[in-house]
């Protein structure tokens, strides 16, 4: 026997399960024979309580002798009338014969020979109105679990299919960039490869350790610590790129090594800052996490261009709508990103929930 997943169900389980029925079936027999003990009693001619329950414990016991095989008839017949006709025949002269043979056995073992049933055909038609009722109620009730079933199935598979996509959509967006992040890196190191191969050397050493530790992740989301690991990969490219000219730090509180983030959510939100916030080979950055309540906020600072005025960039659109995108799709309205003027720079800052442990 197995479950709809394929498991086994452990033997434990199943006897459980028919000691179960036979203790129903047995409660219906002793319920029904009470009923009738009773209406003799109320009638003023109490009669004996072992024949009747007897024959109810006999009755219910058989008909529970054949419902596996009528379920599995159920399974397998076409949907007409005919076929419920063919069926339902079959099933009460089954019941009604194990019934009337059962009841023959007991009455003889317990020294009740005259209450031995004999067979006739007005035996088998008066079970017929019991039989007929029981057996609607139990096509109904295979139909409508059935169709829960169909029901709760067609949900599991359009959440497996909802959360596929949801994944593949991720994915897409944590691959977008690699493409990005080459090739203005490769553009970089074009620049530099005449004029300092020494330079553009060490920054094709430094992106190659970068991309085998891309390669290498697992899930959609790290530790920050590791996070922080790889920003600092790729600030020691730029470093090899602009030298004393980048001023580039990172600063998180202790208690937040062990968050969850999105893997590389910072790069480009740092990239963006390095290529525009400073003028010629200067540039500032700072990256700042801290805890506010149940969040982690995460700010990129730049210098900006020196020009003043507190306005925006606009920078290129590939990194801050790939950040907003996959905050979105793993966060939902928990967090978000938006980058505000400061001074002659701006600042970026990014919330997301504070969650610990690995990542799903």
């Amino acid at each position: 026997m197995a479950n709809r997943v394929g498991q086994a169900v452990p033997p434990a389980w199943r006897r459980r399960a028919l000691w179960l029925w036979v203790a129903l079936l047995v409660l219906i027999g002793l319920l029904r024979a009470s009923n009738r003990f009773l209406i003799d009693v109320a009638n003023g001619h109490a009669t004996p309580f072992v024949p009747p329950l007897i024959e109810e414990l006999t009755g219910s016991l058989s008909f529970g002798a054949c419902l596996p095989l009528l379920f599995a008839a159920l399974r397998r017949i076409p949907r007409s009338p005919w076929a419920h006709a063919g069926v339902f025949i079959a099933l009460s002269v089954a019941q009604t014969t194990l019934m009337i043979a059962s009841r023959q056995v007991v009455f003889r073992l317990v020294g009740l020979p005259g209450r031995a049933y004999g067979i006739t055909v007005w035996r088998y038609l008066m079970e017929v109105p019991t039989q007929l009722f029981f057996y609607a109620v139990i096509v109904v009730g295979v139909w409508l679990f059935d169709r829960y079933r169909e029901g709760r199935e067609r949900e599991v598979r359009n959440a497996q299919l909802e959360s596929a996509l949801s994944e593949a959509r991720l994915e897409a967006l944590r691959l977008q960039l690699n493409p990005h992040f080459l090739f203005n890196t490769l553009n970089a190191v074009s620049e530099l490869m005449y004029e300092r191969p020494r330079v553009a050397d060490e920054m094709l050493a430094r992106v190659g350790e970068l991309l085998r530790a891309t390669l290498a992740a697992a899930g959609q989301e790290h530790a920050l610590r590791e996070e922080w690991r790889l920003l600092d990969l790729y600030l020691d490219i730029q470093r090899a790129r602009f030298g004393a000219g980048l001023d580039a730090d990172l600063v998180a509180d202790e208690g937040l090594a062990d968050v969850r983030v999105p893997f590389l959510i910072l790069q480009p939100l740092v990239e963006n800052a390095i290529e525009h916030g400073g003028v010629g080979d200067a540039r500032f950055v700072r990256v700042a996490a801290v805890s506010d309540g149940g969040r982690a906020v995460i700010t990129v600072r730049d210098g900006g261009g020196g020009g003043g005025g507190g306005s925006v960039r606009p920078g290129h659109g590939i990194g801050m709508g790939n950040v907003q995108a996959r905050l979105r799709h793993l966060y939902g309205d928990e967090a978000g990103v938006q980058r505000d003027a400061a001074g002659t720079g701006s600042v970026v800052t990014l919330w997301l929930p504070i969650r610990r442990g690995d990542a799903p």
